[in-house]
């Protein structure tokens, strides 16, 4: 089959670059054709699979836009028997008899709640366009030929309740092979994630600004926005013992999160990668008590008050102390439903199954 595969930017890592890797191996590998359709050129390449840029250049800026111009990939696939959008943005079915699935990292609610008639002038015309999409999108959402997959079961259920559209759950791809069970922690606690404003990690700095342990926030920094945020984080820490890191080679995050006690999550996720890749590395998972985290750590003792600084840092010391040791083999006993060989061959039965379907 001739699979047609939407990622407008390929290059930043993240969870969504990890799933599109899983995607694709999973359907090279079973003999599908495949075509990756992406703005700018990617800068990693994938063997067997054919590429088409819009641009032979990175966009650095106007995001909404780069969105916006994702959407318009569906035409350039047209000829495939079947597209998939694999990092979660908007798009329509060019012809109403080819079959397209969004693979779901968010509910589309800031597309069902956005109002535009506040911006003027010159604004107007940079966001018209797009929610123009949005509104397209979401009164074509329900159509037969248009299949969603949810990341998580959070996810299934909120875009169950907007659109009444029901979906198959697919967690995304976690490596946790690497990791070693058994290491020997010391009294440490660590955060992995990108330097984004939506992480919520100037919380993350203060619950640990009076704790006396090492933390350390490990997390990339591929975009200037990116770097702009770790310094104004990095000018916050009062602590001698809080380390930020960036952009440090793949061996030394395992490590780093092996010889940790405690893993901490300041955000809420519709997943969370990271927080399945520390319960693989043994630590104990203290994240905020909404979102897709009541899934990935199903046990109220781990799951704080969200931005209560003093509850999680509570949860934190009786981590450190051992009480919620209880909790790890519990919690690595779920591994196997995150497991990138178990997304692969999940992935490649529903595309199956959706390929096959009238």
């Amino acid at each position: 089959m001739k699979i047609g595969i939407i990622h407008g930017f390929v290059g930043g890592g993240g969870g969504t670059e990890k799933t599109l890797d899983a995607i694709i191996e999973s359907l090279t590998s079973t003999g599908h054709t495949v075509t990756l359709y992406t703005i700018s050129k990617p800068s990693v390449s994938f063997p067997n699979v054919k590429t088409v840029s819009t641009l032979p250049f990175h966009l650095p800026a106007f995001g909404l836009y780069q969105r916006y111009m994702e959407s318009k990939l569906v035409e350039k696939a047209k000829d495939d028997d079947l597209v998939i959008q694999a990092s979660g943005g908007l798009a329509v079915p060019v012809d109403e008899n080819q079959k397209l699935v969004i693979y779901c990292h968010h509910d589309f609610q800031n597309e069902t709640k956005r109002d535009t008639s506040k911006y003027k002038g010159m604004w107007s015309w940079y966001y018209k366009p797009y929610y123009a999409l949005s509104k397209k999108f979401l009164n074509r959402i329900s159509d037969k030929n248009i299949f969603l997959i949810s990341n998580s079961k959070f996810i299934h259920d909120s875009i169950k309740e907007k659109f009444s559209k029901d979906s198959k759950i697919i967690y995304p791809p976690v490596e946790t092979q690497p990791f070693q069970k058994n290491t020997r922690k010391t009294n440490s606690a660590i955060t992995v994630s990108r330097y984004s404003q939506e992480k919520n990690l100037e919380f993350a700095v203060d619950v640990f600004s009076d704790v006396d342990i090492d933390y350390t926030i490990v997390g990339n920094t591929k975009t200037r926005l990116n770097q702009i945020y770790f310094e104004k984080l990095s000018a916050q820490v009062k602590n001698s013992k809080t380390h930020l890191l960036q952009n440090i080679p793949r061996p030394q995050v395992i490590e780093n999160l092996q010889r940790s006690k405690v893993y901490f999550h300041a955000s809420a996720e519709t997943f969370g990668i990271s927080v399945v890749e520390s319960i693989a590395a043994g630590c104990i998972p203290i994240v905020p008590n909404n979102s897709a985290h009541r899934e990935t750590v199903p046990f109220d003792q781990l799951r704080y008050k969200q931005d209560n600084k003093q509850d999680a840092q509570d949860k934190i010391k009786k981590a450190l102390a051992g009480d919620y040791d209880k909790f790890i083999p519990l919690l690595q006993s779920s591994l196997t439903n995150y497991d990138k060989n178990t997304f692969k061959s999940t992935f490649v039965d529903v595309i199956q199954e959706i390929s096959s379907t009238g």
